[in-house]
């Protein structure tokens, strides 16, 4: 589709830099794939069983404990009701840090970390380091905002496989 192209449409970059007569890429980032952890996951019958937990426990007493009591997951499921239907369906959050390796004495690298957080599980266990996945590291020499990053989370949405 778009393979003729030299630049980026969204950000408007060019793809490649020429390093000593060789194209190097301009924006790099590591990624790795979902489907492994979440097969992982599933086969171990103690975490499939907890997968459905968003489904069963609900708050009665009409306090946010958990993702699933805010107001924001029953429209969601409105939105995706084919996906809504079937309870072991993953409901992903997605979660981003920007570090600098290097301490504060570099402002000029900054490393970003795209991390996924499942929400199906019991509150106490989705921020366990075990349940986290992390989906992408991306190395910059600026500053991500939501409208550069964007672009680093295409292989989440086309193919996690």
């Amino acid at each position: 589709m778009h393979t003729n192209l030299d630049t980026c449409l969204k950000c408007e970059l060019t793809w490649y830099k020429d390093v000593g007569g060789a194209k190097v890429p301009n924006k790099v980032f590591h990624h790795f794939s979902l489907i492994p952890h979440l097969k992982c996951m599933f086969k171990a019958p103690v975490i499939s069983n907890l997968m459905v937990w968003h489904n069963e426990y609900k708050s009665s007493d009409g306090l946010v404990k958990h993702v699933v009591d805010s107001k924001t997951w029953p429209h969601i499921d409105v939105m995706w009701l084919e996906f809504a239907i079937e309870p072991h369906n993953v409901k992903l959050g997605l979660v981003t840090n920007g570090v600098n390796p290097f301490g504060a004495q570099c402002f000029s690298w900054f490393t970003w970390l795209i991390m996924l957080q499942i929400y199906n599980l019991p509150p106490w266990l989705v921020t366990k380091i075990f349940f986290v996945i992390l989906a992408l590291i991306i190395p910059s020499k600026e500053f991500m905002k939501m409208y550069n990053i964007d672009v680093y989370m295409v292989p989440l949405f086309i193919n996690s496989s």
